[in-house]
């Protein structure tokens, strides 16, 4: 089950020391000789989005900045101004698009964005307002979506509002702080969550368009935007596993060990590092070290209804439909307000012939569905279950 990570300055650190996960021990590796260029001999010929274009504005958001905003002398008013018009500023609010890895003008222009782009984009209009703003990492529990052949691993971040840069307001506002999210349940619930810099940020939007790369087998490409993502942040764990993964394609199996090796060392938590170098390692005829790796991975998710969820769609993907249905119901039984986990139900009992079962679950993953364009493609779904 190969995994890979969507979100979603190099430091080039040569890391010298050992350490161990319960009984596996990481071995030290060199991440300044994992950059292998001769592998991708054409990667430099694609144009890469430099950080001052991911972040720009055009002429019609400077406009539409000094049109709703600037009047605002209070930066709090001024930042609920900005998350009002963000999401309200054209008959339809901007759509949420999980792949829809964008610049700030493109989403701008498009409407459209995921967690992370849509973060870019209200950075740069907070930005422009005067707004002083904090990136931030909710922390999740692991979460995966399936796209072809690969489960991806999400990732989810936000833009807290916390201050002005250039009136006598430059406090932070405590209670009064504004957060913008396309999620609100990862608002409401209060998970765990960290500051993190803009150079984050960028190295993340590098990895999402890398990895959206890998999944279109475009390897040059693909380690085009991965290696200009460690350029950016180093330390960045997660890209250095979907660089481990991009290096297992084309068949250098030394350099994703390694590369996978870099991702646990700089995040002993990337479990989707570890599941991927588990892998490799069983592959490589290294079965006692893939062994252990397996253990306490298995072990550290048996909570996370997100990995029962994940087995579901292992499942469903190998048409094990009854498999799949006891996965999915695991799932949902640790956390029974989750869209995805009936609409697994629906699927499964859809492809084992059961129709009133599978509506009855489409309807719950209806109900349960944060997001009006999601609500709507279930119903059109429930429309044809309806005729058959």
């Amino acid at each position: 089950m190969q995994l890979k990570t969507l979100f979603c300055s190099f430091l080039f650190l040569a890391l010298t020391a050992c350490s161990t996960t319960n009984d596996y021990k990481v071995m030290a590796v060199d991440s300044e000789k994992l950059l292998y260029n001769d592998a991708f001999p054409s990667h430099t010929e694609y144009t890469i989005e430099t950080p001052e274009q991911i972040y720009a504005l055009n002429d019609e958001m400077k406009k539409f900045i000094r049109s709703h905003l600037m009047y605002e002398k209070d930066p709090h008013a001024r930042s609920r101004k900005l998350l009002k018009k963000l999401f309200h500023r054209s008959p339809d609010s901007i759509r949420y698009q999980n792949g829809a890895n964008l610049t700030a003008i493109q989403a701008f222009n498009e409407n459209t964005a995921n967690c992370l782009s849509l973060t870019i984009l209200a950075y740069a209009l907070a930005d422009e307002a005067n707004l002083m703003v904090n990136f931030q990492e909710v922390l999740i529990p692991e979460y995966w979506i399936r796209e072809g052949d690969y489960n991806m691993l999400t990732g989810h971040v936000n833009l807290k509002v916390v201050g002005d840069k250039t009136t006598p307001y430059k406090v932070v506002w405590g209670s009064l702080q504004t957060t913008i999210d396309f999620d609100p349940y990862t608002v409401k619930k209060h998970f765990p969550k960290n500051k993190i810099s803009k150079d984050r940020v960028t190295a993340m939007f590098y990895n999402n368009k890398g990895a959206q790369a890998l999944v279109r087998n475009k390897y040059n490409l693909a380690y085009a935007y991965f290696k200009k993502s460690i350029e950016q942040e180093g330390s960045f764990s997660s890209v250095w596993g979907n660089l481990g993964l991009l290096y297992k394609k084309v068949g250098l199996n030394n350099y994703a060990e390694q590369a996978y090796l870099a991702a646990v060392n700089f995040n002993r938590d990337n479990y989707n590092a570890w599941n991927n170098l588990a892998i490799l390692e069983n592959e490589m005829g290294k079965f006692d070290e893939a062994r252990k790796i397996y253990g306490f991975i298995h072990k550290a998710r048996m909570n996370n209804p997100y990995y029962h969820a994940l087995l579901g769609d292992e499942a469903f993907f190998n048409e094990e439909y009854k498999l799949a249905i006891r996965h999915y119901k695991k799932a949902k039984s640790m956390q029974p307000k989750e869209h995805e986990f009936y609409f697994g139900l629906s699927k499964s009992f859809f492809k084992l012939g059961n129709y009133d079962l599978s509506e009855h679950y489409l309807s719950k993953a209806k109900r349960y569905a944060p997001f009006k364009d999601i609500k709507d493609k279930y119903q059109n779904k429930l429309n044809l279950l309806s005729s058959l």
